[in-house]
């Protein structure tokens, strides 16, 4: 077990020193009126598209010298230019934006690391293309249907956010009760503030979590805009179960105990859905998980390699 647990975090250390620099980086017009940002790292044969850059940057260092990570930056988000169209803001634009990518970048399959509600994302795209989706990593991933109810030992209990966390919540409800009021900047900082203790377990990693306020995109205004038509179009969605229980595909669920945004529940339920699926799960991890446990990005770079990670539990099938 100390062997293992060595070798996990040397692999995790040589993963985060390698590859920092991106190799190519721009935009792809994937739609009209759709312009995506990308950061592409390495140049070998074998394409991982990771979307969400903008909270991931750790992500590149899973480069490598037979693998290509294009990380980039979700439509209307991030880097990426501002859609107009709001219509054009939907789960399923994401699904051919990967496609759109794929094509640009000449890969014949990729891999894909789907985060959030991306996670979800990721699947849909691999039962659209499944003859292009190689291995699938879904990390804190939503449920199929939005408001899934889950039993209380999988979701995250109303009394898990620390004190920190607490009061950085109640600034953060001051601000938006003066929402008119206040400087967009420092509104943002409060929302920010609150959400890096909302995403992690562990209340001394919040520091780890990305400022996403450095992005117009990630404005309080152009992100309550993106909101009310991404997941506005996603809450009336139901997405059937069998498509996704006849996909062959290798796929690695990846999931917190105290994650607040999507219950542990949903981790379960996809990891028991895929036919060829495994399961980690990382206790007292929140949704931004690989900053409460750094070596899920050992265990990601294993399975992308070929090999089930030592902790990825099988449920049993019929």
């Amino acid at each position: 077990m100390l062997v293992r647990l060595l070798l996990a975090l040397l692999v995790a250390v040589s993963a985060t020193a390698q590859a920092q620099t991106p190799t190519a980086k721009g935009h792809v017009d994937t739609a009209p009126g759709v312009s995506i940002y990308y950061e592409r790292y390495g140049t070998g044969p074998n394409f991982v598209l990771i979307p969400g850059r903008l909270f991931m940057p750790e992500f590149a260092s899973l480069a490598r010298a037979d693998r290509t990570v294009i990380q980039y930056d979700m439509r209307n988000r991030g880097l990426s230019r501002r859609v107009e169209d709001a219509a054009q803001i939907t789960i399923m634009g994401d699904v051919a934006d990967v496609e759109a990518l794929r094509r640009h970048f000449g890969a014949e399959k990729v891999s894909l690391v789907g985060y959030s509600y991306l996670g979800l994302m990721v699947a849909l795209y691999a039962t659209e293309h499944p003859e292009r989706a190689d291995r699938l990593v879904q990390i804190g991933a939503v449920s199929r249907k939005f408001g899934t109810a889950y039993p209380a030992d999988q979701q995250a209990g109303s009394d898990s956010l620390s004190a920190e966390g607490r009061a950085a919540e109640a600034a953060w409800n001051a601000v938006r009760a003066n929402i008119d009021k206040t400087e967009a900047k420092a509104a943002c900082a409060a929302l920010s503030r609150y959400s890096s203790f909302q995403l992690v377990g562990n209340p001394a990693n919040h520091v780890k979590v990305p400022d996403s306020c450095r992005y117009e995109n990630e404005s309080i205004a152009n992100f309550a805009r993106h909101l009310t038509a991404h997941f506005g179009d996603l809450q009336k969605r139901d997405f059937p179960r069998d498509p996704f229980t006849r996909l062959g595909r290798p796929v690695l669920t990846v999931h917190g105990t105290l994650d607040r945004n999507a219950p542990y529940g949903s981790g379960l339920e996809w990891a028991t859905t895929f036919p060829n699926a495994r399961l980690i799960t990382v206790e007292g991890g929140a949704h931004q998980l690989w900053l409460d446990d750094p070596s899920v990005l050992a265990d990601i770079d294993r399975f992308l390699a070929g090999e089930w990670p030592a902790r990825a539990y099988r449920f049993g099938r019929e």
